[in-house]
């Protein structure tokens, strides 16, 4: 029988379109696997990561420890309930140390004493006890001074400098701290006496609130109102 013309079997057609695509899918796997193999050798190598080492930081100084202040050892004397020798913390004020004594007994009159005034070591706080008349006016002179009183060793420090080289401070022309190195003399005492002036002599300087003739005795040979 003559098959000379006659067109292939369906199945034979089946196989060759597959045979054809599969070598068209190898042969575009090939030419995708080449590429990248091409391109993979051809990309530059980075640089090495390089790991440095912190920098060791600077020693910072240690601080030089400060010393704590001690407490302060004051006697309370005069109007208040228990007048006696007491210990205070540093930079305890005047009303402190009443306080502790038990504060002040009746009648007894607060502004007589300047309860903000800082304390010292070795410090005297008077307050003066409620008088009659005729009590106020019998008052010895050997009393103690109202209000703070005694010599801080700053105080006595500056004093002795001044003594020792003679030079007087005058009280009408003196500044704040400088009345302030004067034995027995505080800030409020000090603002006392800029309030007061002039002064014509230096006993003039009792009339100054809560400068009494103790007081005086102890300032007058360190001070001057003339220059």
């Amino acid at each position: 029988m003559d098959t000379e013309g006659t067109p292939p079997d369906p199945p034979t057609v089946a196989a060759i379109r597959y045979a054809g695509l599969g070598f068209l899918v190898g042969f575009l796997l090939c030419a995708i696997l080449t590429g990248a193999l091409m391109w993979q050798l051809q990309r530059p190598t980075p640089p090495p990561i390089v790991l440095h080492a912190l920098p060791t930081p600077a020693p910072t100084e240690t601080p030089a420890p400060t010393a704590t202040p001690g407490p302060l050892v004051v006697f309370v004397s005069g109007g208040v309930h228990r007048p006696g020798m007491y210990e205070v913390p540093a930079g305890a004020r005047v009303g402190d140390a009443l306080a502790r004594a038990g504060g002040l007994v009746a009648d007894t009159d607060p502004a007589l004493v300047n309860q903000a005034e800082p304390l010292f070591d070795g410090a005297q706080v008077h307050v003066p006890l409620p008088q009659s008349p005729m009590a106020e006016a019998a008052s010895t002179t050997g009393a103690p001074s109202t209000g703070l009183s005694g010599q801080s060793s700053a105080a006595a420090a500056g004093a002795s400098r001044s003594a020792s080289s003679g030079g007087l401070i005058n009280v009408n022309t003196a500044s704040l701290a400088s009345l302030e190195t004067l034995p027995g003399i505080g800030p409020a005492k000090a603002a006392a006496i800029i309030a007061e002036r002039p002064f014509g002599t230096v006993e003039e300087l009792e009339r100054v609130p809560g400068i009494g003739p103790k007081t005086l005795e102890a300032i007058a040979p360190l001070v001057k109102v003339r220059d």
